[in-house]
Order: C-alpha cells, then structure tokens, then sequence
C-alpha cells in the first residue's frame, strides 16, 4: 500500500520513515492498540477491585430481638 509524501506528492511505501524523492520526513503512524489494551487492563483491574467485597469472612450479624418480658 502506497502512501503519497506530503512535501513533493511522489508514492512512498507505508513503511518508509522518509521521501526517496525529496528526503522529507514521513509522519509516524500512532500505535492505539498498546495503549488501548493497557488503558482496558487498567480499567478491568480497577473494577475488579472496586467490585471486591469488604469483608468476606465476617458473620452476618443477628437482627435485634426484642426485649424479653
């Protein structure tokens, strides 16, 4: 897949970091997917933590009878 430069309009390879022609430099493509799968593990982490109950070996209290007669 070729890619036009930007300062002379001559064809360029996507993986080409510079103009044959003219020597421009070619701007980088972003790289999302790293950081969108970190910026996923780091919410998944979150909410597994927030989700997480308090206390899990505490008896569940008994309701408060009345007084007795």
């Amino acid at each position: 897949m070729a890619n036009k430069c930007k300062a002379c309009g001559v064809a360029v390879e996507a993986t080409d970091k510079k103009c044959s022609a003219c020597g421009a430099e070619l701007p980088a493509k972003p790289k999302l997917l790293p950081i969108a799968a970190f910026m996923l593990i780091v919410i998944l982490v979150l909410q597994a933590y927030m989700d997480k109950p308090e206390n899990k070996d505490a008896a569940p209290t008994e309701p408060v009878k009345a007084a007795a007669q």
